[in-house]
């Protein structure tokens, strides 16, 4: 009985904290200053990382390459993707791509890849090869996150956190088998989470799947499509000018897959640079 009084006031308390931020923005904002939303989903996007992680900063000079403005919070995702769903967010940061949301949301270009992996406990003897030998386990998974299609296939037994962070404290504690996770996201928690994370876990597998974040606008505003192809025209702009490189070398991103191609289509396309 207690435990579900302080799940139902967590609820109500994050639901007011919600409101209060929808409430603290004028009916008359200016329509080239963007409320932008983003769950915790460091090293990509967090508040506690410089220029916010490496995905809003790249979606962030995108933006002012477009001559827009913005505001930038950060909520769980299911929270998030309910406030731009609705209209009460204007974009939203690192968004992949499902054709489901397609509904609600208007995608920029490609921003970053990232792989979606399987971690356990590093003493725990568990290894497959294909899904269905995980059957017997419970794997935390998102709340909310566009989980891998052959992941959700397979109707493996899953359990929901509301991030990242609370799946791998659940896995350490036993409470679950294996979190489905980002490897980036995943190496950055054991790496500046507590102690006993150090060698505690290892990913087994191969990448599921490989991802791609996006900037997503919510279609509730009319010039969703107009506002996306100005992002694009300012990121492909720092494609060229050697933006993107920079921003990807102070993240600590340079060797990522997806800008790896890009860059090197760029550099075959035009010998000269």
């Amino acid at each position: 009985m207690a435990k579900t009084f302080c799940t139902a006031s967590t609820l109500l308390l994050g639901l007011l904290v919600t409101l209060a931020w929808v409430m603290s923005f004028p009916l008359d904002a200016k329509p080239d200053k963007l409320k932008i939303v983003s769950n915790e989903y460091p090293p990509f996007y967090s508040k506690l990382s410089p220029q916010f992680g490496v995905v809003s900063h790249l979606a962030h000079e995108a933006l002012k390459r477009a001559d827009l403005t913005l505001t930038h919070d950060f909520f769980p995702f299911s929270r998030a993707v309910l406030l731009t769903k609705g209209g009460y967010a204007d974009g939203i940061i690192g968004i992949w791509y499902r054709e489901s949301r397609t509904t609600w949301v208007e995608y920029s270009a490609p921003l970053l890849s990232v792989n979606v992996v399987l971690y356990k406990r590093i003493q725990n003897d568990i290894s497959y090869t294909q899904l269905s030998d995980l059957s017997d386990f419970t794997i935390g998974v998102g709340r909310g996150y566009a989980n891998p299609p052959a992941f959700m296939k397979a109707g493996l037994k899953t359990e929901e956190g509301s991030s990242d962070t609370e799946n791998l404290k659940k896995l350490l504690l036993g409470r679950t088998d294996l979190v489905l996770i980002s490897q980036d996201v995943a190496e950055y928690l054991m790496t500046e989470g507590p102690e006993e994370y150090d060698h505690a876990f290892e990913m087994i597998g191969k990448p599921l799947s490989v991802e791609l974040f996006h900037f997503g606008i919510s279609k509730s505003r009319s010039d969703h499509k107009a506002l996306i192809a100005r992002f694009n025209q300012g990121l492909n702009e720092m494609k060229l000018d050697g933006t993107v490189l920079r921003i990807l070398k102070q993240h600590g991103f340079e060797n990522n897959g997806y800008w790896l191609q890009e860059l090197q289509k760029e550099l075959k396309e035009d010998p000269r640079k």
